[in-house]
């Protein structure tokens, strides 16, 4: 996974899978928890958002993502989703999907960010490409999901810090 040459900088990130309940706003809110910890990095300086294709806007956290991030003692009360037709995605610095199906969605859809778009897992510099949808599973597939996101996290925070200098 190569960023465009003119990008030097990262802080504005934005995560998108289909209705910005489950996937997304795990990634969301586990980067903001990672980054919070972090001393290398100042969250203060950063706007990380979640989105989704066919989200409706204003709904809740689905309630089995809100459970297993409560584990990691991670909050989602704040949570309210967006659809990504609310959000001017020229603003942002990089749009991570969650599947290979939401990159193709935004290339057609917006083929002037197509330097900007990266599944998450390619983003990692992953094989496989898709966090699989946990909507309608079990919770033991929800805590499967957020081990999954937190793993590629960890990796791609570390690559973020190269682009986060001021």
């Amino acid at each position: 996974m190569k960023l465009n040459q003119e990008v030097e900088t990262i802080h504005r990130i934005l995560f998108v899978c289909t209705g910005n309940t489950c996937r997304s706003p795990m990634a969301e809110y586990i980067l903001k928890d990672m980054i919070n910890k972090s001393n290398e990095v100042d969250l203060d300086n950063w706007e990380i958002l979640s989105a989704g294709i066919s989200a409706i806007k204003g709904v809740d956290a689905n309630e089995k993502t809100t459970q297993v991030m409560s584990e990691l003692g991670i909050d989602l009360e704040e949570h309210s989703s967006k659809n990504i037709k609310d959000i001017d995605l020229k603003k942002e610095d990089i749009i991570i999907t969650m599947s290979r199906k939401h990159s193709r969605f935004l290339l057609l859809e917006y083929p002037d960010l197509a330097d900007k778009i990266f599944t998450l897992k390619e983003f990692a510099e992953e094989d496989d490409r898709d966090i699989e949808d946990p909507f309608g599973l079990s919770l033991e597939v929800y805590r499967e999901t957020r081990d999954v996101l937190k793993k590629e996290l960890e990796k791609i925070l570390l690559k973020l810090k190269d682009f986060s200098s001021d």
